[in-house]
């Protein structure tokens, strides 16, 4: 069996490399999947998925999902350029005139970063919460950012 396999293989393989599926009809355009067939669409929600669908329209937990991942990303970002600004804070507050009350600066501008970013997570956390209570049977739930795991990270 494993040599019909190989042979099969290694024939679409030739075909492939010279071009014989390049030109092929529908090549480019999306799938026409009938929602009715579509085992991953809840038998339940067919009919307004495919109403959606028509009309062009996301249904709300997806809009959802996909906010709370840029949001996720930008309070990311933001923690990320924090952390370089108080490394590089330190580099200069340590050549300066008066070291020890530059230190106290920065600390408390980072401080005051960590804190923004727990709170900011936190806010995600509940809008995660709330996105999981709407999320249809059968589709993964968002997990709970950690803040002071993304800090750790953040700052190894």
């Amino acid at each position: 069996m494993s040599d019909h396999k190989n042979l099969i293989d290694e024939i679409l393989g030739d075909a492939f490399r010279r071009g014989e599926f390049d030109n092929l009809p529908g090549a480019g355009k999306r799938l026409k999947v009938d929602d009715d067939l579509d085992v991953h669409v809840p038998a339940e929600l067919r009919m307004t998925h495919r109403m959606l669908k028509e009309s062009n329209l996301t249904p709300d937990w997806i809009a959802e999902g996909k906010a709370i991942e840029a949001a996720e990303a930008t309070a990311l970002r933001k923690l990320h350029a924090d952390v370089r600004l108080a490394h590089g804070s330190r580099y200069d507050a340590r050549r300066a005139p008066n070291p020890e009350q530059r230190l106290t600066q920065v600390e408390a501008r980072w401080r005051a970063a960590q804190a923004s970013f727990r709170a900011e997570v936190a806010r995600l956390n509940k809008r995660i919460l709330a996105y999981n209570l709407k999320l249809p049977p059968g589709f993964d739930h968002k997990a709970a950012i950690d803040p002071e795991r993304e800090l750790t990270k953040a700052q190894a």
